[in-house]
């Protein structure tokens, strides 16, 4: 089968397209992946770059009309997917439409349009302008959503003892994760873990003793604080197992990661991200998380997943149509 993956501008997409081509890994599939230059892994071939069909004085103004939208439809053309999957990328999902091509969007932006309750976030009302709840935005987003075959909610919210009931046409799909292993040498106070480095949050962390700190650099030191790779993956799962305390921005994969290694997530919140704001305030609703400013004091309980038996992983549900 030949697939077309593309990725979105918002650092989960980054780790959700990461771990999708590691599970893909030695399929007999041709993929081809088109992502934008800041938010794509570093260790991937990208065969479009996405930012070539952007203003370049207002990126956030997209627009139809661009002679490189009309090079990228050839290519696409040309090289005839059986199936596109986007994480709600406009200009990939407009052509496959046009194309008349197989549409899955698989995303965790979708919990916003897919939950059937509101559970009261005040979304709109606390976070409009950071959400980007303007009407053309959020008439772009439904045209992606009614438009596409599948519309798969990339969260593990739908595995939580409380899972959130979805709309007609919305699914859960189970975000790829590790369970790390039992071990004494993995533990620590506080493991974090961090798509970019965040000044506020490492001072908060230097006041707690044995913090270790995954993000994308090399293993470097700081005052109480401890940074690695985050591409050593079983050093990452292992320590998240085995520590006390877990930390992120509220990165849909990294409070998935926590979910499944049993860990309630402590969440400093990136208010310039939709995927975080709603995903933490989602996990604070379900009691899988905590939104804080400062310091935290107590320990904290969560419940345990209960893997779905009719939620898949993105590779199963793509084998259903072999």
């Amino acid at each position: 089968m030949k697939i077309l993956y593309a990725s979105s501008r918002n650092r989960n997409s980054k780790i959700q397209l990461s771990r999708f081509m590691k599970a893909m890994a030695g399929t007999p599939h041709a993929i081809k992946i088109a992502a934008y230059k800041d938010y794509f892994p570093k260790n991937l071939h990208i065969d479009w770059c996405l930012d070539a069909l952007l203003n370049v004085y207002r990126p956030d103004l997209l627009s139809l009309n661009n002679d490189n939208l009309n090079i990228y439809f050839d290519q696409i053309r040309d090289f005839a997917p059986d199936l596109i999957i986007s994480d709600l990328e406009y200009f990939t999902s407009y052509l496959a439409n046009l194309l008349n091509i197989t549409l899955w969007q698989c995303s965790s932006s979708l919990l916003d349009y897919g939950l059937a309750n509101t559970y009261n976030l005040g979304l709109f009302k606390y976070y409009a302008y950071s959400l980007n709840r303007d009407p053309a935005h959020t008439q772009r987003t439904v045209n992606l959503i009614t438009n596409s075959n599948l519309n798969l909610i990339y969260s593990h919210f739908g595995d939580s003892p409380r899972a959130p009931f979805l709309k007609e046409n919305f699914e859960w799909i189970r975000p790829y994760h590790q369970v790390g292993r039992v071990s004494v040498p993995c533990q620590h106070y506080v493991v974090a873990c961090f798509s970019k480095p965040d000044a506020h949050v490492m001072t908060v962390l230097k006041k707690y003793p044995d913090s270790v700190v995954f993000m994308e650099a090399g293993a470097e030191k700081y005052q109480n604080v401890y940074v690695k790779d985050i591409e050593i993956e079983d050093e990452y799962y292992c320590n998240l197992r085995n520590c006390i305390h877990f930390v992120c921005q509220g990165q849909a994969s990294f409070l998935a990661d926590a979910f499944y290694n049993g860990h309630y997530s402590i969440i400093y919140p990136n208010y310039q991200d939709p995927e975080s704001i709603i995903s933490s305030q989602l996990s604070k609703k379900l009691g899988l998380g905590d939104i804080v400013a400062h310091e935290w004091s107590r320990t904290y309980e969560i419940p345990l997943p209960t893997y779905n038996s009719s939620i898949k992983y993105l590779h199963e549900k793509i084998k259903e149509l072999e």
